[in-house]
């Protein structure tokens, strides 16, 4: 009996959860040339994510590893949530360091974009996010492969240290969640720390361009907790204008 291309997908979910325990998930990826492709992506750990995708194709056929370098975008959906990583360009804040590509998880599209990158502070913690996102996956550090012939894993970069994902800057390697949440405006590359503003100082003179956003700016009802909401209302009083 033969599979139709649509159920192709539901099969390797089904076989990828007795394999993964869970961590895989429908998505797609868009690649450089603007082509969308849609499968399954294996899910690893999100701070790892930001490197690279674990793909594997509608058909079942092939499973790749791919980057910020040779893809766009790629996103994939859970009973929780729709998640998006977009492919950037940055500098990670090493002194002398040359622009990276990377992924950063998207969390608000419009004319001001909102970005989450997540980043290591130490080896130790780097290690310890490791073997929990190991031993919750049934995978292995060294590249064991899954008992279903196309899940069959490439080598995913869990060897990788803190210097893959490091503080964007001082304040950041001193403490904090380990998450930066950054924010540029469409078509713009270059990036702002807005989880480390000063409300509302800053987050008035970034949205200044929407008067009716400034009596709660001033009367401090947002602070950087609040920042997708703020972007959202952001986007939608300049989507108005």
């Amino acid at each position: 009996m033969s599979l139709s291309r649509a159920s192709v997908v539901p099969v390797l979910l089904l076989a990828g959860r007795a394999a993964f325990g869970q961590n895989i998930a429908p998505g797609y990826i868009i690649t450089a040339g603007q082509d969308s492709l849609r499968g399954a992506i294996v899910l690893h750990d999100a701070t790892a994510q930001q490197r690279q995708v674990d793909f594997i194709t509608a058909q079942g056929s092939q499973r790749q590893l791919l980057d910020a370098r040779t893809l766009k975008a790629y996103g994939y959906t859970t009973e929780q949530d729709t998640v998006r990583y977009i492919a950037v360009t940055m500098n990670l804040g090493r002194t002398g360091s040359t622009p990276e590509a990377l992924f950063l998880r998207q969390l608000v599209s419009g004319p001001a974009e909102l970005y989450q990158y997540r980043y290591l502070r130490s080896y130790n913690e780097r290690q310890g996010r490791m073997a929990a996102a190991f031993s919750s996956s049934g995978s292995a550090p060294n590249g064991t492969h899954a008992s279903h012939p196309a899940l069959a894993a490439p080598r995913f970069p869990y060897s990788l240290n803190t210097r893959e994902y490091p503080p964007l800057n001082a304040v950041d390697a001193r403490g904090g969640t380990g998450v930066a949440l950054l924010l540029r405006r469409r078509g713009q590359s270059n990036f702002v720390i807005a989880s480390q503003w000063v409300f509302p100082k800053e987050a008035t003179t970034y949205f200044a361009d929407c008067p009716a956003l400034m009596p709660d700016l001033q009367a401090k009802r947002y602070q950087p907790k609040n920042l997708p909401q703020l972007v959202r209302r952001y986007n939608s009083c300049t989507s108005s204008q």
